[in-house]
């Protein structure tokens, strides 16, 4: 991935904590955020911590090629 490509991801997040308004501060609102993705997950029977995991390795290996690496 390039830097370009994850500065678009930032600001799709940036633009949903925008659009959605529901909250004081950006922080607070991806707090929220998480927070319903976790509910989601419950509901859907989906690992949470599990695509959490993956997601933090996809990040690894967008931002940082040798640590995303798999050993």
């Amino acid at each position: 991935m390039t830097n370009a490509h994850n500065a678009r991801r930032a600001r799709r997040v940036a633009h949903i904590l925008t659009w959605i308004r529901d909250w004081d501060t950006p922080p607070e609102g991806l707090i929220d955020l998480l927070t319903d993705a976790r509910h989601w997950c419950d509901r859907h029977g989906e690992d949470y911590a599990r695509l959490d995991r993956i997601a933090h390795q996809h990040d690894l290996a967008e931002t940082h090629p040798v640590l995303g690496r798999e050993p």
